[in-house]
């Protein structure tokens, strides 16, 4: 394996666009949403004690939003989650209380606030609220490396701002000597002239400012800040691979392009595969907001038609592990070659599951060896959709995450929900519903999403508040 020392950042559309609504409570798939979620919290706690935590704030989050909770309400949800340990409740919780209170419901001991800092959600409602004085006054006060874990986390959140409230948040922070925060901000507005200026104005440790945030511009699309004269060779190379870097800000969910550049050093290669992944953003095919099918199997595609040796673009795949709440955990783990597998098959039945077609396909010749294997159970359950009662299958922990996975290509909502309701185990059940009711909000408000997602949250959910009283 090899490592390319730049890079020091970064980890099928199955609802018609027409489907699609801004406001969740327009979504076509809102009671299926709710079904699930409140399956989640209300059958965590089941779970022995330890696996229970696992369960609930994204389920809480879609709970709020698609079931349109009152703030008190949500915070008593948010708070009951967070009081039992469960995983990112700190942060929902947060979230709601400072999109009410501001700094005030975070500033109670000054000594978690590198803790807070970690909070992405927290620190938006925060900004959101109009209380940016007094956190970065807090944040002040801190030892260098806790503000500029926080700062970090600062220009992540509010990634998605326009730049004229990017740029008042940075001349605060410059106001309170937070040169690295004030940097980023300005680093990551659209208007590349912003950093222009900036840079004419002759800050202190410009060159090392450079250094901390020359990717960030890419996080909107831009090239990366400039940095000393390189060789033509050079520079060509970092231009490729900031394409690359700019392509996965743009992909929906995760990315994995860059980890295989990182992995292989195959810029060239992997940055036709970007290219190929950004035509169909740009041509509309691939929603940023969307989920990431569509531009995994463009990605990997063009991987394999480029490459001197497919089979080794296989074995790389093979080797990088994918720990996204998608699909059931197995017990060797997923990679993401196994993903593509699954995105694969739900292609190809995905026809015959709408009835475009009459029959189900032949084994698409992409799948790996060790999916090929599976791919009679998969035509079976794609068989047993049409003829079969579902809630049998439901029972079987082979045969149900099949089940719902095709249930979802065939945008079967109601029958997905059920299928989900009458799973077992119960962890299994629980893992489904979350899983399933955020790929449904991908299609409908995607209140999950966030710009530059796939590199700056590397999986980890953002709640937002910002129209929440």
């Amino acid at each position: 394996m090899r490592v390319l020392p730049v890079l020091a950042a970064a980890g099928l559309m199955v609802i018609s666009t027409a489907a699609r609504a801004q406001d969740p409570a327009a979504c076509p798939a809102k009671a299926a949403i709710l079904a699930l979620s409140d399956t989640v919290l209300a059958e965590r706690e089941t779970l022995p004690r330890l696996k229970a935590r696992g369960f609930g704030a994204e389920a809480a989050y879609l709970k709020i939003r698609y079931g349109a909770l009152s703030m008190d309400a949500a915070t008593t949800l948010a708070r009951g989650l967070r009081d039992a340990g469960v995983r990112e409740a700190i942060d929902l919780a947060g979230a709601l209380d400072a999109r009410r209170e501001g700094f005030a419901a975070v500033a109670e001991d000054p000594a978690g606030l590198p803790q807070f800092g970690v909070l992405i959600s927290t620190l938006r409602a925060v900004l959101e609220q109009g209380d940016a004085e007094k956190l970065l006054a807090a944040i002040a006060a801190l030892k260098a490396d806790q503000q500029a874990s926080i700062g970090q986390r600062i220009v992540a959140a509010v990634i998605d701002w326009p730049d004229e409230r990017k740029a008042a948040l940075a001349e605060a922070a410059g106001k309170h000597g937070l040169l690295l925060i004030q940097a980023g901000l300005i680093a990551s507005q659209r208007d590349p002239k912003a950093w222009a200026t900036f840079a004419a104005s002759k800050p202190d440790r410009l060159a090392d400012l450079v250094q901390a945030w020359n990717w960030a511009p890419g996080f909107v699309g831009n090239p990366a800040l400039p940095r000393p004269v390189q060789d033509a060779k050079a520079q060509a190379m970092r231009k490729s691979v900031h394409t690359v870097f700019i392509v996965a800000a743009r992909e929906p969910e995760r990315d994995f392009l860059m980890t295989y550049l990182n992995y292989t050093g195959d810029i060239a290669d992997t940055e036709k595969a970007a290219q190929s992944v950004l035509a169909e953003i740009d041509g509309g095919d691939i929603r940023p907001e969307g989920l990431l099918d569509r531009a995994w199997l463009t990605a990997y595609r063009s991987l394999r038609a480029t490459a001197a040796d497919p089979a080794k673009v296989d074995t790389v795949l093979t080797e990088i592990s994918f720990y996204a709440g998608r699909y059931l955990r197995t017990a060797d783990g997923l990679s993401v070659r196994d993903v593509i597998d699954r995105l694969i098959a739900v292609e190809a039945l995905t026809p015959f599951l709408k009835g475009e077609a009459t029959a189900v396909p032949e084994m698409p010749e992409e799948l790996s060896a060790r999916f090929q294997a599976q791919w009679p159970l998969w035509t079976e359950m794609a068989a047993a959709l049409k003829a079969a009662p579902l809630t049998p299958l439901a029972k079987d922990p082979l045969k149900a995450p099949i089940v719902v996975e095709l249930l979802f290509a065939a945008g079967d909502h109601a029958r997905l929900a059920d299928v989900v309701l009458a799973a077992e185990p119960a962890e299994a059940k629980l893992a489904m519903a979350t899983d399933f009711a955020m790929r449904l909000d991908r299609g409908c408000a995607s209140t999950m999403y966030h710009q530059a997602e796939a590199v700056l949250l590397s999986g980890q959910p953002i709640f937002k508040f910002d129209a929440m009283k």
